[in-house]
């Protein structure tokens, strides 16, 4: 007897579907709509790096593509949405409010001065550049959320599809955030407050802690004297419970020193100069040189010119400084000997593991998940009277869809995605359920490998959530939700009995 063949991904089931709806849509929002569900779906994955001012945003990008291309200083390109995107002829496209296009060069492997039309008027930048991460990735770099202007904050929630106006705006309504990192610079207590907040703008995205990520950007300035990923440490584990059910780590990096370590600009000249540095080798001198920024540029027994100063400081600040001049003592010499410390120096690739690996591991079960509620909100859409009929004729394929024993992890999404907005509070027991299962790649990892095992750990599983999700006091929406959740222990219970046989 045949062995039937397997159903194709959840992705191309969903293509799929947007192909079937777009045949009988005519042209209207809602087929711009369906046009780029199709197109997301095809796309690499979206990482949007998102946060405060001043907050090392566009530092962090140039530190995950390896190349300094983001602006950094305050100017034109920090004010608006930057997306970056594969291709091989490099280029810069400005994306005008009117739907625009100006194509213009990079200045010298960077991001142009000037956009050549004020900011007001840009919607945002798409830059392509022949860089292999974004084979699999694409990255967007914002504005500031928590403190800029409100054209800004406009302007990348309308981007990210989080501002839910209809009209001529319904197509930008699609969420394009398919994994988010946040940057905490300040390790505030209202830092929490503003992810929280942060969180809650991306209501209606496919974002939840499975797919959201918290970065404390600037923690060479939490400790004079000490490793300063150390005493992060603490900060980041109270900031995770905070945070727990909105992002899924909360991870500390020296922003600055990943961005050297990684973007290919320290050279040999640079590690000449540190040699230079060390060269000062009495305690109390290198502790008077490196007090203060002020104290570097003037140190009289430093043998470099002012310039040469002013480049080390702007690539590793102090804290940097300190940590090259160890590893001088420890006979580094060579640019790469100075890299390859400053990149353990930074907790970058901590932070790279989880978005090359998970992110992008997991980018199938993400961007289905996405579309699914992209074609969910579609099927309701109001604004399009000629495709109404077509759009409600939506409803049953999904439902099915939704249904499918394929689509479990989907269904973990959105629990996931319902904690994170703060619409579904569980104790502590079943939030760890939650963030567990929603962050495996196999689900069934979260029980154990062992047939025996696994098979009594999700039955343990589906009985906890079965009692909460029946208990009188749960909202139907709860107990939904526990339903969903109940159901993939069960699903996991079942696969492991029959492998049992």
């Amino acid at each position: 007897m045949a062995v039937p063949p397997p159903p194709p991904p959840l992705s191309a089931r969903l293509r799929q579907l947007c192909d079937d709806l777009i045949d009988h849509l005519v042209p209207g929002p809602a087929m711009a709509m369906a046009e780029q569900i199709r197109a997301k779906l095809a796309a690499p994955l979206t990482i949007t790096v998102a946060g405060g001012v001043s907050s090392g945003k566009s530092t962090l990008v140039n530190a995950l593509l390896g190349q300094r291309i983001a602006a950094v200083d305050a100017g034109e390109c920090t004010r608006v949405v930057s997306e970056f995107r594969y291709g091989t002829h490099e280029r810069v496209e400005v994306v005008g409010v009117d739907g625009g296009v100006t194509t213009l060069p990079l200045n010298r492997g960077r991001m142009p001065d000037h956009l050549g039309m004020p900011v007001e008027r840009v919607r945002h930048v798409v830059v392509h550049l022949s860089n292999a991460l974004l084979n699999h990735i694409s990255v967007v770099d914002t504005p500031g959320l928590n403190t800029v202007t409100e054209v800004n904050e406009e302007a990348t929630a309308n981007f990210l599809g989080v501002s839910g106006r209809e009209g001529e705006q319904t197509a930008d309504a699609v969420s394009k955030a398919d994994a988010l990192v946040f940057l905490l610079p300040l390790l505030r207590q209202a830092d929490a407050a503003v992810l929280r907040g942060f969180a809650k703008l991306f209501g209606d995205s496919s974002l939840s802690a499975a797919n959201a990520i918290a970065v404390l950007s600037k923690v060479d300035r939490l400790a004079k004297g000490e490793d300063p990923l150390a005493a992060a440490a603490p900060i980041a584990d109270r900031i995770a419970g905070e945070l727990r059910g909105v992002v899924s780590a909360v991870l500390p990096v020296v922003g600055l020193l990943a961005e050297s370590a990684e973007a290919a600009v320290f050279t040999e000249a640079d590690a000449r100069a540190l040699a230079a540095v060390a060269a000062v080798d009495d305690p109390l001198d290198r502790e008077d040189m490196l007090l203060t920024a002020d104290d570097f540029l003037t140190f009289d027994l430093l043998d470099l010119d002012e310039p040469a100063r002013r480049r080390l400081l702007s690539l590793l600040d102090l804290y940097g400084l300190r940590v090259a001049v160890a590893a001088a003592d420890q006979g580094a010499h060579t640019a790469s000997d100075f890299l390859r410390v400053f990149g353990e120096a930074s907790g970058f690739r901590a932070l790279r593991d989880v978005i090359v690996r998970r992110f992008a591991g997991q980018s199938e079960a993400f961007k289905a998940h996405a579309a699914l509620n992209d074609l969910r909100r579609a099927s309701y859409l109001r604004n399009d009277p000629d495709n109404v009929r077509a759009l409600r004729a939506l409803r049953s394929p999904l439902e099915k869809l939704e249904f499918d024993p394929a689509f479990v992890r989907l269904r973990l999404l959105e629990v996931a995605q319902a904690v994170s907005r703060g619409d579904l509070r569980l104790p502590d027991e079943l939030m760890g359920d939650v963030l567990a299962l929603a962050d495996a790649g196999d689900p069934r990892s979260v029980v154990g490998s062992s047939a025996f095992a696994g098979r009594d750990a999700a039955a343990a599983g589906a009985a906890r959530w079965s009692a909460w999700g029946n208990d009188s006091r749960r909202s139907p929406n709860e107990s939904r939700m526990a339903r969903m959740v109940k159901e993939a222990f069960e699903s996991m219970w079942l696969e492991f009995e029959r492998g049992a046989r």
